[in-house]
């Protein structure tokens, strides 16, 4: 597949974490699928399925507001800067969490998702100390 066939199906994995739809998110993961976190008490997710319904089950949670800011591609890789503006139980107000994932794509579909991010602090906004986000047109929480 093409890079920018690859970055399309990135995109529509991300409306399938923002909605939640199985088979939205089905539809961009191959069968035997990865996906690693940085977060050290999260283990990895393996199988299409598995990590579809973790998914959704995270928006039907917190309720996420997914957003890629930057993305690129080159032949069966993309790398990707994320936003989500999340809602923690029994607090008002949304959250921000900011990483960067790493994909290997097969045939059109994600096989492998390395997420890197610093873990939930549910007492503070997870992103760069002093960085102009809203100056530069990223998700903001607001």
């Amino acid at each position: 597949m093409s890079a920018e066939s690859n970055l399309q199906t990135i995109f529509k994995y991300f409306e399938g974490c923002n909605s939640g739809d199985l088979d939205v998110l089905m539809s961009t993961l191959a069968p035997d699928v990865i996906h690693y976190f940085s977060a050290r008490d999260q283990k990895p997710i393996q199988g299409a399925e598995h990590l579809a319904r973790y998914w959704r089950k995270i928006q039907q949670t917190w309720k996420p507001i997914w957003r890629i800011d930057h993305a690129l591609a080159k032949d069966e890789e993309v790398v990707i800067e994320w936003s989500c503006a999340y809602l923690l139980k029994g607090k008002q107000g949304r959250m921000m969490l900011r990483g960067s994932d790493w994909y290997v794509m097969r045939s059109g579909r994600i096989a492998e998702v390395r997420a890197y991010y610093e873990n939930i602090d549910e007492t503070r906004d997870c992103e760069l100390t002093g960085f102009p986000y809203g100056e530069r047109g990223y998700l903001l929480k607001g």
